[in-house]
């Protein structure tokens, strides 16, 4: 009986492994040989903007790899899919990473993709320091990434946060714009490709005041990570070799933009992102970048705590862990 028992703990140990290993070389035979469909999410708006490249081809990075892009309105949209499964790969928010990992969803976050691109404008006066006592208008609400800036930045002006009245009641940019075009209403924070769109069509209207200079001049750091790609973890695992080269892709798709706003602007009307008339222009404008989730995470954990310090919430609540970055 115990010579059994050997026998059958010595089969275990080799067993196993050879399992293991044989798991191994069927996933890294899918990813060599099977073809694999990655469903893509992202937002109308610039936070498309660079994956209009994965579009010259249908889709087709490589003969067994093809991307599926899908455009959604609202952020909760994409949250509701990725929440589901249906989605492997999606456009975020850098911030609302973070709040979604913290709510337990099994993400990674795999690259930066886009840098500040918020501005401050105004149709009263080109000089920021008359704005006290004025409201100044927020899109997003009081969660939102150029809410937590604009506090960052009276704070880092030696102002009082009352200093102005920070308005929340409209909550989208392209509202707004359209508010601030017939001066309805008169200072508001605004991304790309909304402040290009804004001052072309009412000359009244101007830049005042680039929050991304701001950023700098309060935390030494020359820009901070506003869009981010995330990775369902399961994806992740099962399609390693798949991912690398989808990631790749996606950083030749951000180059490609950048150098041809002309060619990606028709591609970024093509798929119900933004017309083209208002992509082309913005592009330059639209901070486009692509940086690893490794090479960027020092930039993503000082911005996180920016944020935290001002509101927990708008991060989640705590500071995701290194699990967090691919």
């Amino acid at each position: 009986m115990k010579k059994l028992f050997s026998i059958m703990a010595i089969a275990t140990l080799v067993i196993v492994p050879i399992f293991s290993q044989a798991a191994v070389e069927e996933q890294n035979a899918f990813d060599r040989g099977e073809n694999v469909s990655i469903n893509l999410a992202v937002m109308a708006g610039p936070t498309g903007f660079g994956a209009a490249g994965l579009l010259k081809n249908e889709g087709k990075i490589s003969d067994l790899i093809s991307v599926n892009t899908k455009v959604y309105s609202s952020p909760t949209e994409v949250i509701a899919q990725i929440a589901k499964g249906t989605e492997d790969i999606a456009a975020l928010p850098s911030n609302l990473s973070s709040v979604l990992y913290n709510k337990g969803l099994k993400i990674k976050l795999a690259a930066v993709i886009g840098n500040g691109m918020l501005s401050l404008v105004s149709s009263e006066t080109p000089d920021p320091s008359k704005l006290v006592g004025q409201d100044l208008y927020i899109p997003g609400g009081p969660a939102s990434t150029p809410n937590q800036l604009a506090k960052m930045l009276i704070s880092a002006n030696g102002l009082a946060e009352d200093s102005l009245t920070l308005q929340y009641g409209v909550t989208s940019a392209a509202q707004l714009s359209q508010l601030l075009i017939a001066e309805k209403v008169k200072n508001t924070i605004l991304p790309e490709p909304f402040v290009t769109m804004v001052i072309t069509k009412n000359p009244n209207v101007k830049k005042i005041y680039n929050l991304q200079e701001g950023y700098k001049v309060a935390t030494g750091i020359d820009n901070y990570p506003m869009t981010v790609l995330v990775v369902q973890d399961k994806f992740a695992q099962e399609h390693k070799a798949a991912l690398d080269e989808f990631l790749q892709a996606y950083k030749d798709s951000v180059a490609f933009v950048v150098a041809n706003p002309e060619e990606a602007g028709k591609l970024i009307e093509q798929i119900n992102i933004m017309p083209s008339a208002m992509a082309t222009p913005a592009i330059p404008f639209c901070n486009l970048t692509y940086k690893s989730a490794q090479e960027a995470k020092s930039e993503v954990n000082e911005y996180f705590k920016m944020l935290f310090n001002f509101d927990p919430q708008s991060i989640g609540g705590k500071m995701p862990t290194d699990d967090f970055y691919l």
